[in-house]
């Protein structure tokens, strides 16, 4: 008599899918940013409020603004960046400037931007400064055009969604311009901010509209808190 055995085929565990990240967070990060022969790095504390479309990058190093708030409910819909700096124990508005990005969510250090939640593709694990990470990769298009590339490191093993590496690789129209990387350190979800995160200074009223926007918008593709580097 024949018997059948049933072998068992183990299936192939499932790949890693990218992580949904909180909508308000904070961070401390790092950046490394390399244009040509040139290498800046800074570091900076980001505040990320999704639900009210507004980020603020405190703390920040080797810049000429030290504070920058972005509120994209601001300027009849298109937004606002602050170019602020603190002395005095206050701080100074200088100007403003329409954001180089349409929404929150496009910010250069966001994690929720519609190309990563929709596009974002598992390409392998490594480890980084010690972190066993999952990488996703995605790319940043007008139309057809690749306009940037980007790779995510997230930690693998962490109880909640927590990034550990950013690198945007610029290329717009197929031209490499640099690359820039952010590291982020002490990442956490937070219920709310204090409103002092987003305070302009008592010169708000006095804060127009920058007469160098286009400069500071190429610099804000690069990199918001980006040192100015022969600035006129």
């Amino acid at each position: 008599v024949a018997v059948a055995v049933a072998v068992g085929v183990s299936a192939a565990p499932a790949k890693p899918t990218p992580p949904v990240y909180p909508i308000r967070w904070q961070s401390t990060e790092m950046l490394t940013l390399i244009e040509g022969p040139q290498r800046v790095m800074s570091s900076s504390i980001s505040h990320f409020d999704g639900p009210n479309n507004r980020t603020a990058t405190t703390n920040a190093t080797h810049t000429m603004y030290d504070t920058m708030v972005t509120n994209w409910n601001e300027n009849a819909g298109m937004g606002a960046t602050y170019y602020i700096r603190t002395y005095g124990g206050e701080r100074h508005c200088q100007f403003w400037c329409t954001p180089s990005v349409p929404e929150v969510c496009d910010a250069d250090d966001s994690l929720c931007s519609y190309d990563y939640k929709n596009k974002a593709l598992y390409v392998g694990s490594e480890t980084v400064d010690g972190v066993y990470t999952d990488k996703f990769y995605w790319t940043e298009n007008l139309g057809p055009i690749p306009m940037n590339s980007l790779l995510l490191y997230t930690a693998a093993n962490a109880t909640a969604p927590t990034p550990v590496r950013m690198i945007r690789e610029i290329h717009p129209f197929g031209k490499a311009i640099g690359n820039a990387t952010i590291d982020f350190t002490d990442f956490h979800a937070v219920t709310s901010f204090p409103e002092s995160v987003f305070d302009l200074g008592p010169d708000a009223k006095y804060c127009g509209e920058g007469d160098s926007c286009q400069e500071e918008s190429i610099k804000l593709l690069m990199r918001q808190h980006l040192s100015s580097i022969n600035r006129q």
